[in-house]
């Protein structure tokens, strides 16, 4: 019977799948719980390229078969993906953070 891995093992090994599929950790942050592991974020590689749908795929079965009995959630920027989908959100047009101004904030459609 394997032993269940701790909190700080488990986060560990996200963050080993994460660079062994080129995610560039400045941008994307990681949550390992007991039953999930949650990104958030804006998902792109570490040379600044986008993701593509089988390369998400590709990282979620990853991380699967290193932590299995974890669900894998990606609420991102620009992916949303889970074990039963993953969706294409749009690409943002700068990485650096932006401060959202007063004014603006909503689109008038009058």
């Amino acid at each position: 019977m394997k032993k269940s891995l701790s909190r700080l093992e488990c986060s560990k090994e996200v963050r080993r799948g994460l660079n062994r599929h080129g995610v560039d950790l400045s941008y994307c942050q990681y949550i390992c719980t007991s039953y999930e592991i949650r990104l958030t974020g804006f998902l792109c590689k570490t040379d600044g390229s986008e993701f593509n749908a089988s390369q998400i795929e590709a990282l979620m079965n990853d991380f699967i078969r290193k932590l299995p009995g974890r669900l894998v959630n990606g609420d991102m920027d620009n992916w949303k993906f889970s074990l039963e989908h993953i969706m294409y959100l749009g690409e943002k047009k700068t990485l650096s953070p932006s401060v959202p101004s007063e004014e603006n904030d909503y689109e008038d459609v009058g």
